[in-house]
């Protein structure tokens, strides 16, 4: 795996990543016509990302959190 400014691997679970964008995401692999990557925010909202590559969940993170930060 490249090196993912925002992403790392989980130590906790196998084959899981972990994306940091105001707050914690966990990444997991989907089958989805979304995407192969999904990645779910840890506190208690529905909000989820959809990506076909790690590489594009990290550029999805970053302009998420953009999209929030004031002043980014």
């Amino acid at each position: 795996m490249k090196d993912l400014s925002n992403i790392e691997k989980s130590y906790f679970r196998k084959g899981e990543y972990v994306g940091y964008a105001i707050g914690c995401w966990y990444i997991t692999k989907a089958n989805t016509s979304y995407g192969n990557w999904a990645a779910r925010k840890q506190s208690n909202t529905n909000e989820q990302l959809f990506a076909h590559t790690l590489d594009e969940m990290s550029r999805k993170l970053n302009a998420y959190e953009k999209q929030f930060c004031l002043s980014c």
